[in-house]
């Protein structure tokens, strides 16, 4: 099927995290089946812009945000961009049409006092040495190198270099960084390997691992980071991700040169790490407002 050739290509070829394709997989499916009951069309050679513009306006109704929305659109213009260089279609019937506009909305990020609850949680009873110091490593790991949730759970015992105090990371693209580390960071990462080895199954060469010794998901990474935002006090949106912001954020307050955490957080250009610029200045904004009699 051309389908599977696809995701063939989005793995092997354009070297996409399995989170990813999956992604594509769901978008793909939903657009197919709509093209089935809505059209009973089944042949991408078939399916016109009229037909794409239907299914756009039908996830739009059901109350998909901008942002899926462009996401299923690129998924989409991706598939018919690889069944044009297959010939299997004479045109991209996804090619004139234009995303939606997004909001602009800055990314969200805790503060130092609610990271500095995140790491002394109060240990409870039925919390294992395993379990929290796996936790704890997770919270670090994402606040202290900025790394994405795919790259957390490839991330291997063999990419930590103690004689450096760096970390290798394999990102997007299969682009490699290295990423400096302080001490603490190693001395948990070793405290947390001698509680690895009693529950981990063989031939399992990443970090993270589950409760049952199996490599880590990114469902489970969730649950983790929302259960120690949660209760640190973290408001609104809690993931991964908001971690990530968290040390931009934390990094560029601090004072450090927006190049050099363009390099760190591994962007392909300055445009990317620019917002949190933005993050900045709507601090400031902040601090004038509260503390200037005449603000």
């Amino acid at each position: 099927m051309v389908l599977d050739s696809f995701y063939d290509n989005l793995q092997f070829v354009k070297r996409y995290s399995l989170h990813t394709i999956s992604a594509y997989k769901s978008d793909l499916v939903q657009f197919t089946d709509y093209l089935k009951s809505g059209y009973e069309v089944e042949d991408p050679a078939d399916v016109s812009q009229a037909m794409v513009r239907s299914w756009l306006a039908s996830l739009i109704e059901a109350g998909q945000t901008h942002s899926s929305v462009n996401r299923k659109l690129s998924s989409v213009r991706a598939y018919f961009n690889y069944l044009l260089r297959l010939k299997k279609i004479k045109s991209n019937p996804v090619a004139r049409l234009s995303t939606l506009k997004l909001p602009k909305r800055l990314p969200v990020s805790a503060s130092k006092a609610e990271m500095q609850k995140v790491f002394h949680p109060e240990k409870k009873s039925d919390v294992n040495d395993f379990n929290l110091s796996r936790d704890m490593l997770i919270m670090e790991l994402l606040y202290s190198t900025g790394i994405r949730l795919s790259e957390l759970i490839n991330l291997k015992i063999s990419d930590i270099d103690r004689s450096t105090s760096t970390l290798r990371v394999k990102g997007k693209g299969n682009k490699q960084r290295i990423i400096p580390v302080a001490p603490l960071l190693i001395h948990l990462v070793d405290d947390y390997l001698k509680e690895r080895e009693k529950v981990v199954k063989p031939n399992i060469s990443e970090i993270i691992i589950t409760n049952k010794g199996k490599k880590a998901y990114s469902v489970f990474i969730y649950r983790t980071v929302t259960k120690y935002l949660g209760e640190a006090g973290v408001r609104g949106r809690k993931s991964p991700h908001v971690l990530r912001h968290t040390f931009a954020t934390h990094m560029l307050n601090e004072g450090a040169d927006l190049n050099a955490i363009k390099e760190l957080l591994g962007h392909a250009s300055l445009a990317a790490t620019q917002v949190y610029t933005h993050v900045s200045v709507e601090k400031l904004k902040s601090i004038y407002k509260s503390a200037h009699p005449r603000a």
